[in-house]
């Protein structure tokens, strides 16, 4: 099975501006000891907005569903090759991704009410 780079999306949700500086926080794909995804942030030397931050989540989101397919691919090889294991560990996997999907998706909800609530 080929390898390739693996990338865990992001799921953007806040900014603050501070010095000529953003800072940007996102939900990682860390959990703490309670299964909770930690939160960490990156800095930017430019100008920001809330409009930006849909955009880097679409992209992100893209991702995690280009993510999810993938690990299906290898679950079902997995699978198939009888690797028990492996197969459960990628399974567990999926599920935490899918349900990373669902707070995109909420995330994605909110904004747009936000937005009409703005109007």
């Amino acid at each position: 099975m080929k390898k390739s780079n693996i990338f865990h999306p992001k799921l953007y949700f806040k900014y603050e501006i501070n010095n000529n500086n953003v800072q940007l926080f996102y939900y990682s794909n860390k959990l703490n000891h309670l299964g909770e995804r930690l939160v960490e942030s990156i800095f930017f030397k430019k100008t920001f907005s809330n409009n930006q931050i849909k955009t880097m989540n679409k992209e992100e989101y893209h991702n995690l569903l280009i993510y999810i397919k993938r690990q299906e691919k290898v679950m079902e090889t997995y699978l198939k090759k009888g690797f028990n294991d492996q197969y459960l560990i990628v399974k567990d996997s999926i599920k935490l991704m899918n349900s990373f999907k669902e707070q995109f998706e909420n995330w994605f909800l909110d904004y747009n009410n936000r937005l009409i609530e703005a109007d």
